[in-house]
């Protein structure tokens, strides 16, 4: 009862989050950030939680791998997970590209800025395969 607990609380967490796909053996997702920890599966264990950043939205999302150094470092810690919790601090102030648009389709516009903390997990196979399934 207790593991089901927990599962729904992982769940409920990482309901928003997404995954990147695989480079380099580390998987990244994220999730909002917030107050509460993140519920990460019993089979992961926390290496590291970087000091928080401020980050753009073209940073985050305007290439098609924008934590590589991020996960370099996780690989490096010996990690196999990166989570990317993040929260909007200052909402897209360009009034010529509205939030429905990508950010890529309004040069030379940074978009929204976030709150982001990069947090470096070691995770078992039996973990990776209950994150895998939370998609």
């Amino acid at each position: 009862m207790r593991r089901l607990l927990r599962l729904g609380a992982i769940a409920l967490t990482l309901s928003c989050a997404s995954s990147t796909p695989d480079r380099g053996g580390v998987r990244v997702y994220q999730a909002p950030l917030s107050d509460a920890p993140a519920g990460m599966p019993r089979g992961c264990r926390l290496l590291i939680a970087h000091p928080p950043v401020d980050m753009s939205e073209l940073l985050m999302t305007g290439s098609t791998d924008p934590f590589r150094a991020q996960r370099v470092r996780a690989e490096q810690a010996g990690g196999n997970v990166l989570l990317v919790r993040s929260r909007m601090i200052v909402p897209r102030m360009d009034y010529n590209c509205p939030a429905a648009s990508p950010i890529t389709d309004c040069p030379p516009s940074e978009g929204s800025w976030h709150l982001v903390v990069f947090e470096d997990y070691a995770c078992s196979a039996e973990a990776m395969k209950e994150l895998a399934a939370l998609k």
